[in-house]
């Protein structure tokens, strides 16, 4: 079974996944072009938006307004890298769930796979639709307010003068353009290291009913299920030290730009298209958040149910050795198998209740600036 093909299909659109068909090489080489095209585009709207703040910025407003846009295209030009950089590691990681021991033996497993499979494939379906919602209100938005009076969809420092209209029309293109790929890298980073640890949650569930099925066999294959439990261990910290530093940038990034939506919010009036774009864009970042610290969690919580599992079974009728092996099953999944950031914050619900606190005590500080 292949696994996260709609996390795939969105890596294939953000030019960092060349469709497994393209073999022939004009096909490899036009897909290169491509993601270099689309390295260019975020790479040129960070920099002119990086200028911007560093040469025009001076109050606390122009901060906020030009800063949280900037924060969201630095971590997308930042996930491109560490998705083409890291290409086999994500291919070896899911093929490693289609082999031993990770692979279903029967219908059952099999089942279990395809059902948390499509679980990470409606989630990211819904949060595409929600992030690219937000992107078109904030496309119509620009173009019936800054388009009409030949304004930029974002404050900009250029090296050229665009006040011409064909190149107006060139610089307008080009950030909407790097706008729409921004929000697609970051959906398509967040779906696939949030499937994967998914994934991972469907593999302890499978373990969980190798654990029940264990009483019922003539001769009880304990052996591979230790040696099971004890992949899965491995298979989480390879997805930690590939991923822990994108992870832990994209909280920080987040925290910070749901702190300046917050402030660009209470400074906003009510029913107006700047404040439905701007509850949108915090909803896409209140759900980034969530998704990984929800994920992370759910693994935590699944990996301690083992040994729920292993004292609810008939293990009265194992022999000596088998038990042995249980107790060293149990001893093992007292320590919760966690996706962590940077090993300092852990992947869980306290964690995304800490970022609330810290982005609302960093709005806090951005009032009292103001009032100053």
């Amino acid at each position: 079974m292949t696994v996260l093909q709609p996390a795939f299909f969105l890596l294939t659109i953000c030019g960092c996944w060349r469709p497994s068909m393209w073999t022939m090489r004009y096909k490899r080489v036009l897909y290169t072009l491509y993601t270099i095209l689309v390295i260019s585009f975020l790479h040129t709207f960070c920099i002119s938006q990086f200028l911007n703040v560093i040469l025009n910025v001076e109050t606390a407003d122009e901060l906020s307004d030009s800063v949280y846009m900037f924060i969201a295209n630095v971590l997308s030009c930042f996930k491109i890298i560490t998705l083409l950089m890291n290409h086999n590691n994500i291919e070896m990681l899911c093929k490693k769930l289609n082999r031993k021991p990770c692979k279903p033996r029967n219908h059952e497993e099999a089942k279990i796979q395809r059902s948390f499979d499509n679980r990470i494939g409606s989630v990211t379906i819904y949060y595409t639709a929600l992030v690219e919602t937000t992107v078109l209100c904030m496309i119509l938005s620009s173009i019936f307010t800054d388009f009409r009076h030949k304004k930029l969809a974002y404050n900009a420092w250029l090296p050229f003068n665009y006040s011409s209209r064909r190149l107006y029309y060139v610089v307008y293109g080009h950030q909407i353009i790097a706008l729409i790929g921004t929000s697609l890298l970051n959906v398509a980073c967040d779906v696939v290291i949030c499937g994967l640890c998914v994934h991972s949650c469907s593999q302890v569930e499978i373990l969980k009913h190798r654990l029940e099925e264990l009483p019922m066999q003539v001769r009880p294959q304990i052996g591979d299920i230790v040696h099971f439990h004890n992949y899965l261990y491995g298979y989480v910290d390879t997805i930690q030290q590939k991923f822990r530093v994108i992870i832990g940038v994209q909280l920080v990034s987040s925290t910070l730009v749901v702190c300046f939506i917050l402030y660009e919010l209470s400074n906003t009036p009510l029913m107006t298209a700047k404040y439905l774009q701007f509850l949108l864009y915090m909803a896409c970042m209140m759900t980034q958040i969530f998704f990984y610290c929800w994920y992370g969690n759910g693994l935590k919580l699944k990996s301690v149910q083992v040994v729920d599992t292993i004292s609810e079974m008939d293990w009265t009728r194992l022999d000596n050795s088998t038990k042995k092996s249980l107790i060293m099953i149990m001893r093992r999944a007292m320590n919760p198998i966690e996706l962590s950031s940077t090993y300092v914050f852990t992947m869980d619900l306290n964690t995304f209740v800490s970022i609330l606190k810290m982005s609302y005590s960093t709005y806090n500080l951005l009032q009292r600036k103001k009032q100053m």
